[in-house]
């Protein structure tokens, strides 16, 4: 049944996070915690969790329960909340939740009717997360994912969905279909939408890729095909190409922005040619962009999340003809936004897409 819009507003605004906590000995957690995910040669979604920085990363998760399902999306709450979207198309969606810091992981129930991929996923606290489906059904669960339902979005078409980032009343999706170059925007809960157009965009080569909050007012974007960063100040009413050709053309698949005047970018450049992490910051009145490919072209990469200027981690999946021996994916980690260390990884079949750190601005 639809809710009706006030009553979602005044729901979403009073629910309290889930009560309780696992009584599992905090100091098993001795560094940040989070969450990689990616899939097999079958695309079907494989979780990794570390609880310790990335210093030992271990497999979660029972596959057989979303067989087929490619890793689209993860997003982590706290140290025993996380979730996940995955799908494929042709072979429909689902969201994984967990609430014992990845124990177990459980197959969500989604509204009736909705069997698209789920693309991306954004959890705001243990009773409360948002999804998008790739062709634009927009979803909310206040009760931890006990009953999603679906938020329409009236007068707005959504197309193609790449990422979508929430904080408080603000929802914010990348349509990388858009058809006049459109973030998608929410300010109240979903009870509204509005499309916010970025200038100067080829819609021949696509629309918005990425999005990233800072807080109400200030958020970035990329767009695809060429390498070009935006940015909004006062609320998504205008959106500036703050940041224009950072990079040679492809896509900048994911992005993190630690604050106003710096933003972090995964680029894939080919299946041939690797992929490059992107710094870009505010220097002197001019944005300035700083390109790094730690794995010298063997890796792609997909998906990252920050905490500030210098910690951060990038995730990945092997480029084609390189060294067969290696791993299908790869985990980076930078403490000092310049020197980049690969972590070891549990199992070398997985090719990783996106990550998410508890606290961390993904």
């Amino acid at each position: 049944m639809k809710l009706m819009k006030w009553t979602m507003v005044v729901m979403l605004m009073i629910v309290l996070p889930l009560a309780g906590c696992n009584d599992i000995d905090d100091a098993l957690f001795m560094g940040p915690v989070g969450w990689a995910i990616g899939y097999r040669s079958d695309n079907t979604a494989a979780i990794l969790h570390t609880a310790d920085g990335g210093g030992t990363w271990v497999e979660q998760g029972d596959p057989s329960l979303w067989t087929g399902m490619n890793g689209n999306d993860i997003s982590a709450v706290d140290r025993w909340t996380a979730w996940a979207a995955v799908g494929s198309p042709g072979g429909g969606g689902a969201i994984l939740h967990t609430v014992n810091g990845g124990e177990t992981w459980y197959v969500q129930s989604m509204p009736a009717g909705v069997n698209d991929v789920v693309k991306g996923i954004k959890g705001l606290s243990r009773s409360m997360a948002w999804a998008v489906t790739l062709g634009g059904t927009v979803m909310c669960t206040i009760d931890g994912g006990m009953n999603w339902f679906v938020v329409h979005h009236d007068g707005v078409t959504i197309t193609q969905v790449n990422r979508i980032d929430a904080m408080g009343s603000d929802i914010w999706i990348a349509d990388f279909g858009s058809s006049d170059g459109a973030m998608i925007h929410s300010r109240d809960y979903g009870t509204t939408w509005r499309r916010e157009l970025l200038p100067g965009i080829d819609l021949l080569q696509g629309g918005p890729m990425g999005v990233s909050i800072v807080n109400a007012q200030t958020a970035w974007s990329a767009v695809k095909m060429n390498a070009d960063l935006y940015r909004t100040v006062d609320g998504g009413s205008t959106w500036l190409m703050d940041a224009p050709a950072v990079s040679g053309p492809n896509d900048i698949d994911d992005i993190c922005a630690p604050h106003a005047d710096m933003v972090w970018a995964v680029q894939n450049i080919g299946g041939m040619s690797g992929g490059r992490i992107i710094r870009v910051y505010l220097s002197k009145g001019s944005f300035i962009s700083d390109i790094m490919d730690p794995m010298s072209g063997d890796y792609q990469y997909e998906g990252i999340t920050c905490f500030d200027e210098k910690n951060v981690w990038v995730v990945g999946f092997k480029a084609f003809g390189v060294d067969p021996a290696l791993p299908d994916g790869v985990i980076l980690h930078t403490d000092d936004g310049v020197q980049w260390t690969s972590q070891t990884l549990p199992v070398s079949d997985v090719s990783l897409w996106k990550v998410s750190f508890v606290g961390a601005h993904r």
